[in-house]
């Protein structure tokens, strides 16, 4: 997972490198233009600075829970680990929701923003939408490369609770009341991918990306 997360990240400053967010004009004309979009720039990387560090801090302690799992399960104290996997859910989809939502209004504000520099008379081969709609993709694969990791280490952890607590019998052969209790247990922690978390994901991860569809389409034609 290290690895992974470390070549992802070198991916993504590769992008951001490449086909990242830069100023919109080199002189810009409106009232303190630079001046409001730099304080905005600001306000929300101090703002989204909680909900990335989150999803980051989740991944660490399911690592740390992945080695109390066998000892929770032979002391029989498996309740306060059920708890905090509830919890550790409930955060990641706060953090999910803080994350798109305020890329999602970014976008939204330097759509707004070309929009008044197009009425101002600034050239649109100045301000290419293509360069507005690679901003909202780039923060799109940004989201997907913080979240999906951490909800799948999340998953994976909450499943190995599962089988330590119903292991597969020797025989092969589980009794019905064996199934009744991995439902249960899936029930419990939401654990099973429904097709409505597919797509509640799906909507959070892809929001900056419709975002920034929205902002293009605002901010007039070339």
């Amino acid at each position: 997972m290290t690895t992974f997360m470390g070549l992802a990240w070198l991916a993504f400053g590769v992008l951001i490198a490449a086909f990242g967010p830069h100023a919109l004009v080199e002189d810009n004309p409106l009232w303190l233009g630079t001046a409001r979009f730099l304080f905005l720039n600001t306000l929300t990387w101090i703002y989204i600075t909680p909900a990335f560090a989150g999803l980051l801090l989740v991944q660490q302690r399911l690592s740390v829970l992945a080695e109390d799992i066998a000892s929770a399960v032979d002391d029989g104290k498996v309740g306060p680990l059920i708890v905090e996997f509830l919890w550790l859910q409930a955060a990641m989809r706060r953090f999910l929701l803080a994350f798109a939502t305020v890329i999602t209004g970014g976008v939204l504000a330097l759509g707004l923003l070309r929009g008044a520099l197009l009425a101002h008379g600034t050239p649109a081969s100045d301000l290419p939408v293509l360069r507005l709609l690679t901003y909202g993709g780039v923060f799109t694969v940004t989201t997907a490369l913080i979240f999906v990791p951490a909800y799948t280490a999340w998953q994976g952890r909450v499943f190995e609770l599962r089988d330590a607590l119903h292991p597969i019998p020797e025989d092969g052969r589980p009794a019905p009341e064996w199934f009744e209790a991995r439902d249960s247990f899936d029930t419990l922690l939401a654990a099973r991918v429904s097709a409505g978390r597919v797509l509640t994901a799906a909507f959070g991860v892809l929001a900056p990306l419709a975002g920034s569809v929205v902002s293009a389409l605002l901010s007039g034609s070339n």
